[in-house]
């Protein structure tokens, strides 16, 4: 008998999640992609190049954010590996728009674009929705690991 694997977001579609993410108020986009940035999945009515090219800006974002992780002291006192530590969220502040990229599954992260600024309440209930998708969802959103084949 063989074993049947978790469905993760590089086998399955998920792109109903993030249509559902997409409908909250002011959020406009969202896309999945691995964290070495190749698109899972990206909601309705964003251009597949638009996708691509934020799950590439955005993956590169996450590895310069746990390169900068060994500069921020824990809550206890030591200091992370020279690696950093994966960042659980990176906010981008633009003028009348945010952009907030999460960790979201096992290999995996969520970038979700927002029609405020940060500082408009539009931002915290689209992270606390994002947050909740993630904690909801954790192990569907994730991606095994890639490996080469020659």
């Amino acid at each position: 008998m063989t074993e049947q694997q978790q469905p993760t977001a590089d086998t399955h579609d998920v792109s109903w999640v993030l249509n559902r993410l997409a409908s909250s108020n002011g959020v406009e986009h969202a896309v999945l992609f691995t964290s070495d940035g190749l698109v899972l999945a990206h909601s309705e009515g964003l251009h597949r190049d638009v996708a691509d090219r934020t799950a590439a800006s955005s993956s590169s974002l996450f590895a310069l954010g746990r390169g900068v992780g060994e500069f921020a002291p824990t809550p206890d006192g030591t200091t992370p590996t020279p690696d950093g530590a994966t960042p659980r969220k990176i906010i981008i502040d633009l003028p009348g728009a945010c952009v907030l990229v999460f960790a979201a599954g096992h290999n995996t992260v969520l970038a979700v674009s927002v029609s405020a600024e940060m500082t408009d309440a539009q931002v915290a209930v689209a992270s606390a929705d994002t947050i909740k998708a993630i904690k909801g969802l954790a192990p569907v959103l994730a991606a095994r690991e890639r490996t080469l084949t020659s």
